[in-house]
């Protein structure tokens, strides 16, 4: 080394003058670099050496001769980015603001290449380049997702900051914001430094997103080879008044809602022609119907094979050792399923809303008239064929009145005659929970006695019972009814097996490895089945006083029973209402002393009627609508046999509409168009109406924010259309920044010590043993055989004269040649007396779920894994708008058998 040093300082350098030399690059006047002298540079600057250049660099970081005085110049110039670092003479300010300096140039360079308009940041809604055109496409979880990291936020940021044309994650935080109403003065905030745009540059955006899929709406609704369904529903919220005056009070805002679905792409457009439709009517089948052709279209093999199919589901499911039958089960309900719809993620598209009124026909005919236009379809221009329109009990029975009124129109615009209207399922199966619970509920007033009612089971459980049983919150009361289903299933299975606890009898049976087989299962449940869940069990509990039938056999004798007074169930407890004095009920006629069981029949009944709602979920749940029509046909001759007189008449309309005046692949058409699935995910589809309730829900809570019109422009430009894309924009945004719903586990609190003080009870009270004159109060809870004998006794008749009546006004070339047949038709070889068939006008009216002032509780449905999965939480919190709408969804479910 100190050779090196004296030949430097012979040459009369410095230590600087050396390494510049060293390391200068070839100058013109100078000679070339010996190769010795290149070769040594190349070696040490490639790093091949013992040392390499960072430890050069490290020495002159950390070397004391370095250190900068505290107050001198050189230490203000520590990490400069203002002075250029080849000014610095000082190692450490010079080093610090080269790295500074030239990271800073490389960022800069990056930038402008980020901001240019093909980096895919640019998004304006009148830019011609599709490139750059802002679509709600591009506002999905893929703004976030395709990046990566979260850190793009910080970036994007930056960005925007240097160009505002860089503006598309900052306007999606802007949209996301708008659509989660933020307060305006915190939007206004985030402009101010930068990381979304104005207020007003949203609201534009949202103008013409709304636009946009307008265009996309009227596109699709004027395609002739597509297919679409119109869903409709009234909205309504309270405008409440600040400064209240006269003239000036909170009042009801109400409107309309739409929704255009887009129809399964298996379904051909020409099944909704128009003619086949009038030729079809025309031959007038309906008038030569009668009830045994109503219950002959009852599937009752599919009826037997659900039935033995979910005795067997719910053992799987709560006895632990036979949790591994679940996937079985559920690949028979699948293999046997009737008509299911495509899995596939339904297009949806939100309609304008309106302002009209829904229940004044002349403001419903101005309001489906807008809902029309916006799918493509004027009194001059529209496609001639069938249009599905649905809704639910209400709205279909507005849009068949207003068919009535406006038959006398030529065109089959202007009388509606393209509508092909359709009841939704949601509000149908709502009112049959209803309707069950009013039947099984037993007495509300006094102390109520009898096993086999819903009362006495929910009393048993701390349950209080509904405050009006005609309107039941219909998530808790379906989970109050399926649990007490549950347990008396299992108790029937105890019974079977001669078992004092069901529980530890399999626990002892998978101890001893003596587990039955699927098929031996399946062999006792179809016992089960028709022993305790059919009208010919029922039958047997009240008049079989033998021991030698097979149902004898089957159903063990209990104790001896004791006679007691007989409970009156003749006064109404459901609802609140005060009756007419001049609509008194007839009180029920207390039958014969009972010399079978009749408490185990009511028991019964209860059975036959949960099975069916859970039937109906299942099959809503799946989107196996074939199966679902089948629980319709059953509906409708319980709720012919309540007060829901309303929903029999829809009911009717339904099947007769369905069987008898349309084509196969209408039919099929129709019903495929029942379900809508806006997820994609399988055992994910929901009732049309709703979906419709979902997106109410979301209008509703803009409306109410902003004290608006439904018909305002607001409302219908800049809300309204742009509905799906906000609610699917909150939950992909949560999901792609790692929020999204991560329990893969049901999260409803297990029911363990409800099963078992539930099977305790049934197992004391032997509800479920023969006692021969067992009767404790006087309730007819068979709904089913008292709407069979109020169809014959002129139910039906009634209804057909009615509809034909109404026909028979509009005479058509087509029709005219049946128009007094119609007229004089009997309608139903079984009528007995119709002049004694009673309207229930004075019931229905506050029975049936048609008040507008009252929505049940929020929540979903979900088979997963085989189970039905209910969640009572609201349906626009995280999970269950994530379930309704995102890819991301839960794909296992608790098993509350593993905390039994």
């Amino acid at each position: 080394m100190k050779n090196v040093l004296q030949s430097i300082k012979a040459q009369g350098w410095s230590l600087g003058d050396f390494m510049y030399r060293l390391f200068r690059g070839k100058e013109e006047d100078e000679e070339p670099r010996s190769n010795q002298h290149a070769q040594m540079v190349s070696k040490f600057l490639k790093g091949d050496g013992d040392y390499s250049p960072a430890d050069i660099l490290t020495y002159w970081m950390k070397s004391p001769y370095g250190v900068v005085p505290p107050d001198s110049l050189e230490s203000t110039q520590m990490y400069s980015t203002s002075t250029p670092y080849t000014a610095i003479r000082s190692v450490r300010p010079a080093l610090t603001s080269f790295a500074l300096q030239t990271v800073g140039e490389h960022l800069a360079r990056g930038a402008e290449k980020a901001v240019h308009s093909s980096s895919g940041l640019h998004a304006s809604v009148k830019s011609k380049n599709s490139a750059q055109q802002l679509t709600w496409d591009r506002l999905g979880s893929d703004t976030i997702s395709a990046v990566g990291d979260v850190i793009i936020h910080t970036l994007t940021d930056l960005l925007f900051c240097r160009t505002s044309r860089a503006n598309l994650l900052p306007l999606a935080r802007g949209i996301l914001y708008f659509g989660s109403s933020v307060p305006v003065d915190i939007m206004a905030y985030n402009c101010r430094i930068g990381t979304m745009p104005a207020y007003s540059t949203i609201y534009r955006s949202l103008d013409e997103l709304s636009a946009d899929e307008a265009s996309v709406t009227l596109k699709h609704g004027r395609d002739t080879s597509k297919s679409g369904l119109l869903l409709f529903d009234n909205v309504q919220n309270l405008a409440r008044v600040r400064d209240l005056r006269i003239g000036r009070e909170n009042h009801m805002n109400v409107g309309m809602s739409a929704l255009w679905v887009e129809a399964p792409a298996r379904i051909d457009v020409r099944v909704f022609d128009l003619n086949d439709k009038r030729h079809r009517i025309a031959q007038n089948r309906r008038a030569n119907l009668t009830v045994d052709g109503l219950f002959a279209f009852l599937d009752q093999e599919d009826a037997n094979t659900t039935g033995c199919l979910q005795w067997l589901e719910v053992l799987a499911r709560c006895i632990k050792p036979l949790n591994h039958l679940k996937a079985e089960v559920n690949r028979r309900y699948r293999a046997t399923a009737k008509l299911v719809i495509p899995l596939e993620k339904a297009v949806v598209h939100p309609l304008a809303s309106s302002g009209k009124k829904e229940t004044i026909p002349s403001e419903l005919k101005d309001g489906l008239l807008d809902f029309l236009a916006q799918i493509g379809q004027t009194p001059t221009d529209y496609i001639p064929r069938k249009l599905i329109i649905g809704g639910d009990g209400l709205s279909y029975a507005m849009v068949l009145q207003l068919q009535t009124y406006l038959q006398f129109h030529k065109d089959p615009f202007k009388s509606f005659e393209i509508f092909e209207p359709q009841l939704q399922v949601w509000h149908t199966k709502w009112t049959d929970l209803n309707r069950i619970f009013q039947t099984h509920w037993g007495r509300t007033s006094g102390k109520n006695t009898n096993p086999a009612s819903v009362g006495h089971s929910a009393g048993k459980i701390g349950r209080a019972a509904p405050t009006n049983l005609k309107k039941v919150e219909f998530y808790p009361g379906s989970q109050l009814l399926y649990l007490i289903l549950d347990a008396r299933m299992l108790d029937c299975w105890r019974l079977f097996l001669g078992a004092e606890d069901i529980f530890s009898y399999f626990d002892k049976q998978a101890e001893a490895k003596a587990l039955p087989t699927f098929e031996e299962l399946m062999v006792t449940a179809q016992k089960l089945h028709c022993t305790y869940s059919t009208a010919r069990g029922r039958d047997h509990a009240i008049f079989d006083t033998g021991t030698s039938s097979e149902w004898a056999k089957t159903v063990p004798a209990g104790s001896q029973w004791a006679p007691v007074e007989v409970q009156d169930s003749s006064i109404d407890h459901t609802s609140k209402k005060k009756k007419k004095l001049t609509a008194k009920k007839k009180p029920d006629q207390l039958p014969p002393p009972c010399k079978g069981d009749f408490v185990l029949a009511q028991a019964i009944d209860f059975l036959r009627d949960a099975l069916n709602s859970r039937k109906i979920a299942f099959a809503v749940a799946e989107g196996d609508v074939g199966r679902l029509y089948e629980c319709i046909k059953y509906m409708l001759f319980t709720f012919a046999g309540s007060t829901h007189s309303n929903y029999m008449n829809y009911l009717l309309e339904t099947i007769m509409n369905l069987e008898l005046e349309s084509s196969p692949g209408l039919k099929e058409a129709l019903l495929m168009c029942l379900l809508v699935n806006l997820s994609g995910l399988e055992g994910h589809f929901e009732e049309g109406d709703y979906v419709v309730e979902f997106f109410n829900r979301l209008l509703e809570d803009v409306t109410d924010h902003k004290n608006a019109q439904f018909d305002d422009k607001f409302i219908r430009n800049i809300i309204s259309r742009n509905l799906r894309h906000i609610a699917e924009l909150k939950v992909a945004w949560r999901t792609s920044t790692g929020m999204a719903h991560k329990s893969t586990k049901h999260a409803d609190p297990h029911t363990k010590p409800e099963m078992h003080i539930l099977l305790k009870t049934y197992r004391v009270e032997e509800l479920h043993s023969r006692r021969l004159g067992r009767q404790i109060d006087n309730r007819d809870t068979d709904d089913f055989a008292k709407g069979i004998k109020k169809l014959r006794a002129g139910g039906l008749a009634n209804y057909i004269k009615k509809t034909l009546r109404t026909r028979q006004t509009k005479r058509t070339p087509e029709t005219a040649s049946t128009a007094m047949e119609e007229g004089n038709s009997g309608g139903d070889s079984d009528e007995e007396n119709p002049s004694e068939t009673s309207s229930d006008s004075d019931e229905s009216g506050d029975s049936d779920v048609e008040d507008r002032d009252i929505f049940a509780t929020r929540g979903s449905m979900a088979v997963i894994d085989g189970q039905l999965v209910m969640d009572e939480r609201d349906m626009m919190d995280g999970p269950d708008a994530e379930e309704m709408l995102g890819p991301e969804g839960r794909d296992e479910t608790d098993d509350e058998a593993d905390e039994m």
